[in-house]
């Protein structure tokens, strides 16, 4: 939902070109400083309102880590580089990986919205469950960002079971 008027600038660029932006958590208690890690997301609908407020569904598309900033105002625009690698397993692994987190997202159920529960068991990705896991498992923003900042793919799926199992970020 945007509702601010900065932020209604920042959606009609990204409208206007790629359709891209990154969400960021803040690193304190104030909006002035970033996590270093954040998620990128494709505008996949935009509904604008008649108070000039929209409501987006944004599609994650894969994470950045911000390296410099060209504009703070009125809204950000960073420099980025890609963050994360793919780390190596055999197709039964990550199989495995997949199955392991389609239950856990299952035994969730009643957290999940019903159009997400019809669509755990077609999503072919693990990495991707991962991420729909700790959105809706992790209940901390301190947590989900610990888990967005792991860079290996499988060390993120580790993770998630450790903050699951109660370990600590």
């Amino acid at each position: 939902f945007i509702f601010e008027q900065r932020y209604q600038a920042m959606l009609q660029k990204a409208l206007d070109g790629d359709r891209l932006v990154v969400i960021a958590q803040p690193s304190g208690e104030s909006d002035e400083r970033l996590c270093a890690v954040a998620g990128v997301g494709l505008v996949r609908a935009c509904v604008r309102n008649d108070d000039g407020t929209s409501h987006l569904i944004l599609q994650g598309v894969g994470r950045v880590q911000f390296t410099g900033w060209s504009q703070l105002l009125p809204f950000r625009v960073a420099t980025v580089r890609a963050y994360g690698v793919i780390e190596p397993e055999t197709p039964k692994e990550r199989q495995t990986r997949l199955q392991h987190l389609q239950a856990l997202l299952e035994q969730s159920a009643l957290q999940l919205p019903p159009e997400l529960r019809q669509q755990i068991g077609r999503i072919e990705d693990p990495d991707a469950l991962t991420d729909i896991a700790a959105s809706v498992l992790l209940g901390e923003p301190i947590q989900r960002q610990a888990l967005l900042e792991r860079e290996g793919n499988l060390e993120r799926y580790q993770w998630l079971l450790h903050l699951l199992s109660g370990g600590e970020v």
